[in-house]
């Protein structure tokens, strides 16, 4: 049987110029329009161990975006070198908009700074800004089992017991290393012994079994711990005070000016992702911290919560952070890698 083609022959010109298309779309590569961001789950992943401040903000938000985006949104823990695990696996994602992470200073300021041979990624270059979230206070707490009542008597026994002395913190060049290293160089250029965990509710648990006789905690995984009188706050290192632990004082106030040092989270994703992508994330975030549930929760998690902020404003304030900590590791030299 022979197929007679009908109609006017305007009608094989254009079906000759849909097929021309189609070879044009295959031979570059050009998919057709995609279904619409998102499609499927999105992953946050986290840096470290479940019960920390990236974690406890990550869930609070994750639940709030599954809503606002309609699809599901989950965590992923990712624990190991201070977060840089997760940052490494976050810049080699497939940057379509379905693996993002909530970092903190360590992963994302601190590591690459400080060690660069394994943290093997640019904090600016690798990664695309997409919405500031909320910030933590550290606060310097011993077990309640130690006898210091107040940071002087902390300092006292430094001086005096160097070489026995051991501080926690949530992993290596984390921000709670970085913590206790700029407030024993400010004290005096004392050392302790460094006991690392593998995240700031090991840091916590660690604390209250009285396995370090001190650590400079982020609040946010230090306060429950804190109010249940497991552990004891003698300073906070903070430009006021906070409702979490009114009663405590700042290290300003104690003689140690610009101290002020706070575990933010930010969400992050990989480099080049697409611009409707980053933009739905950052509007769903923004979405969220406006919620007032949603900002009640995390105040009482112990993360304040930022102003809603523009991916410009997201990118202005990591430049900066990252400036600020290259300023901090020239005055700490080699004290977080000996």
């Amino acid at each position: 049987m022979t197929l007679i083609a009908k109609g006017p022959p305007m009608t094989l010109i254009a079906l000759r110029r849909a097929l021309a298309a189609l070879a044009l779309v295959a031979a570059w590569g050009i998919a057709p329009a995609a279904a619409q961001y998102p499609n499927r789950p999105i992953t946050i992943t986290v840096g470290f161990a479940a019960g920390g401040t990236s974690d406890v903000a990550a869930r609070i938000l994750a639940e709030r975006m599954s809503r606002s985006l309609e699809t599901p949104v989950v965590v992923e823990n990712r624990a190991g070198a201070g977060g840089s695990v997760a940052a490494a696996a976050t810049a080699r994602a497939t940057p379509d908009g379905y693996a993002i992470m909530l970092s903190d200073p360590g992963a994302f300021a601190i590591n690459p700074i400080v060690f660069p041979q394994t943290a093997r990624y640019d904090p600016l270059a690798d990664f695309a800004p997409i919405a500031l979230v909320g910030q933590s206070p550290l606060v310097l707490v011993v077990p309640a089992n130690r006898p210091f009542r107040t940071l002087s008597e902390l300092n006292t026994h430094l001086r005096g017991n160097a070489a026995r002395v051991s501080y926690a913190s949530s992993g290596n060049g984390g921000i709670t290393q970085f913590g206790a290293e700029l407030y024993l160089k400010r004290a005096g250029d004392l050392t302790a012994l460094h006991v690392p965990y593998r995240g700031g509710a090991p840091m916590m648990e660690a604390l209250y079994k009285g396995e370090a006789d001190f650590g400079v905690a982020v609040l946010a995984s230090a306060v429950s711990f804190i109010e249940a009188g497991s552990v004891r706050a003698l300073a906070l290192a903070a430009s006021s005070n906070t409702p979490a632990v009114g009663a405590v004082p700042q290290l300003e106030t104690l003689g140690f000016p610009g101290t002020t040092m706070t575990s933010w989270v930010i969400m992050i994703g990989p480099k080049g992702m697409p611009a409707e992508a980053v933009t739905k994330l950052n509007g769903a975030i923004n979405e969220a911290l406006r919620d007032p549930a949603v900002r009640e929760r995390l105040q009482r998690a112990g993360i304040e919560t930022y102003s809603p902020a523009t991916l410009a404003e997201t990118g202005d304030y990591l430049k900066a952070e990252v400036e600020r900590y290259r300023a901090y590791q020239g005055e700490l030299g080699d004290r977080l890698s000996r």
